[in-house]
């Protein structure tokens, strides 16, 4: 009876580790979200700092991919020193883990620069060699935020196109609303990116917000096949100025100010999407995106 019993129970353990294995295999997923803008000035970089901030406090690893460079940049914004880029990286002069910044809250910020544009004409080895260089960081990455260049030339869109999200921050101010519509049909019309989530930033109120919103979904929905999701918006808040101002993010600075609780709901939004099945969400998948991004935009083709 007893040997009877332990036959039944051999095929039911093994059930149950192969289920352990695969919700451990499930929680193995980075979240990849580019945050772009449709024209310089919206706010983007500032968005995207506080909201990496926001969600290393809700416990995940974030690093930044920094795409710009100057003082407008990530790694100016925060006061980094870049000693190297991930060009550094695609020459196999340093590691990845020698490249990356120490950001706050133990945020990773990665300067880019123009190395996204060099993938265009990365050999099969060294685009292994990239894939290699992210995937045995010390320390695995939940999400990676990624700050990608304004505006629609062909030569800044890889990283647009290659995320598993993409989130387009706009103003209230019509020029914005424009340029970013105009970008969302580009990625549309020439790169068949059909999904977008819009943040409405220095909004003087929800309502106008909502208005905001309101009025790109209504011209998306007549011209364009594109699904718009309203994210969220971030309040105009003299805080998120003095923050800037202390070399501080306004989630640390003045965590009870009305912007600050903002990008706290954003980072809760981010959490609760969909997880991405298969190799979508695996950093190597992304690499690979990124390049074949980089080669079809540097060639030129889907211009609209």
């Amino acid at each position: 009876m007893a040997a009877r019993n332990r036959e039944r129970c051999v095929p039911e353990i093994m059930a149950d580790q192969a289920e352990g294995l695969r919700r451990l295999l499930a929680e193995d997923f980075v979240r990849i979200v580019t945050l772009t803008s449709g024209k310089r000035g919206a706010g983007k970089t500032s968005v995207l700092i506080n909201l990496a901030v926001a969600l290393a406090r809700r416990g995940k690893q974030v690093m930044i991919l920094d795409e710009h460079e100057g003082q407008h940049s990530v790694v100016g914004m925060l006061g980094l020193t870049p000693y190297y880029s991930l060009a550094h990286v695609l020459r196999r002069e340093h590691t990845l883990e020698q490249v990356m910044l120490s950001g706050p809250e133990g945020i990773g910020v990665v300067p880019s620069g123009k190395s996204v544009q060099a993938l265009a004409n990365i050999s099969a080895a060294d685009l292994e060699w990239l894939v290699t260089s992210f995937s045995q960081l010390a320390h695995p990455v939940d999400v990676v935020l990624v700050d990608a260049i304004a505006g629609v030339a062909g030569n800044v869109l890889p990283l647009s196109l290659a995320a598993q999200e993409l989130v387009v921050v706009v103003d209230p101010q019509a020029s914005s609303m424009t340029q970013a519509y105009a970008l969302i049909k580009v990625l549309n019309q020439g790169f068949a990116r059909r999904n977008f989530h819009i943040v409405v930033n220095r909004a003087a109120s929800p309502e106008e917000a909502g208005v905001v919103f309101n009025n790109m979904a209504k011209v998306a929905s007549r011209f364009l096949r594109v699904s718009l999701d309203f994210m969220g918006s971030v309040p105009q808040d003299e805080k998120m100025h003095r923050a800037t101002q202390l070399g501080r993010t306004v989630v640390d600075a003045f965590p009870a100010c009305a912007a600050a609780q903002s990008f706290r709901i954003l980072a809760e939004k981010i959490e609760q999407w969909p997880r991405p099945g298969g190799e979508q969400g695996q950093m190597e998948a992304f690499m690979q995106r990124l390049a074949q991004s980089s080669r079809v935009t540097a060639g030129g083709q889907g211009r609209v």
